[in-house]
């Protein structure tokens, strides 16, 4: 069975360090890049990474618009029957070497029981639960809630920076997790998940309807639907770099040139626009709200945030 990555394209800051893992990866079949791009600039570097290697394909949909509320118009392409697709971030900088052929392997062999797949991701608010709980190489705050949008693991950009530090500092030969977790009844962050052709096309617009959140629908939905939960693999690890509400303050520090050196090269791009949360009142006004909801009902302390957040910290390096 073939193994096609599709990334929703993209920002070349990180798509660049991106192909140096995909490309790279003798498994991997093709690489299907979604045309969702804000930028024109970023548009005429997809199509000059296609133009460069016959593995890149672009693929584009109609009235995209540049954000999240376009991708599910890209799905309706996975629907290869012989294809496992990886679905990955544009700004995944780390792979662990091996981590696609595994997920491939562990999918054929639970594909009854399971819906997706993904491995253990760096900054994904519940694989940072699962390390709290299950690692005895990195550390974590007590503060830290099982939920997808936890104002700690999701919003937290410190949390991400010292999160991200600790990971860095390990050596990447000690996998952080030996263990498999079931993911049911919960949203779960699509940043590298994987599924099977098969399943888009026995299922149709039910994998993924155009009016939903593809997140909540795929991870929490779908596997209500089918009975088949998510699955993560613990043993093998990519690391995500940020979502937007921690992206600003991330492009302040060197992290992301950090990753870069991992993979042995040098960033020749800036990094792209980030934009603070809740940039307009109104998003401001509900984002404050939100917070105030959340932090009352999980206990959490923004004024405390810098100190809890010192408790994540690597050990055993």
């Amino acid at each position: 069975m073939k193994i096609i990555v599709v990334t929703h394209a993209g920002r070349k800051a990180y798509l660049e360090l991106l192909s140096r893992y995909v490309l790279n990866d003798q498994n991997v079949s093709e690489w299907h890049l979604w045309d969702n791009c804000r930028d024109p600039s970023d548009r005429d570097y997809i199509n000059e990474l296609a133009r460069l290697h016959s593995k890149i394909k672009i693929v584009h949909a109609t009235d995209v618009c540049g954000t999240n509320r376009s991708v599910n118009k890209f799905y309706r392409n996975c629907n290869d029957p012989d294809v496992f697709y990886i679905k990955i971030d544009d700004d995944v900088v780390y792979i662990q070497e091996g981590t696609f052929a595994h997920m491939l392997e562990e999918a054929l062999k639970t594909r009854d029981r399971y819906i997706w797949w993904s491995p253990l991701v760096i900054n994904n608010a519940l694989c940072s639960y699962l390390i709290k709980h299950r690692s005895s190489l990195i550390e974590i705050a007590p503060q830290l809630t099982a939920q997808a949008s936890c104002p700690l693991g999701w919003r937290s950009p410190v949390f991400a920076i010292q999160l991200h530090q600790a990971f860095l500092n390990l050596n990447k030969k000690q996998a952080l997790l030996h263990e498999n977790f079931d993911v049911s009844l919960s949203r779960f962050s699509i940043n590298c998940i994987g599924f099977f052709g098969i399943d888009l096309v026995q299922l149709g617009q039910m994998f993924c309807p155009l009016n939903v959140d593809d997140e909540e629908w795929i991870t929490g939905v779908l596997p209500v639907l089918t009975q088949r939960s998510g699955r993560i693999l613990g043993n093998y690890t990519v690391s995500h770099y940020s979502f937007f509400t921690q992206e600003y303050l991330l492009n302040q520090t060197d992290i992301l040139d950090r990753y870069y050196s991992i993979a042995g090269i040098s960033r020749k791009y800036a990094f792209p626009k980030a934009r603070r949360p809740g940039y307009l009142f109104r998003q401001r006004l509900f984002l404050f709200l939100r917070r105030s909801i959340e932090n009352k009902l999980t206990g959490f302390d923004p004024k405390k945030e810098k100190k809890l957040m010192v408790n994540v910290v690597a050990t055993n390096v």
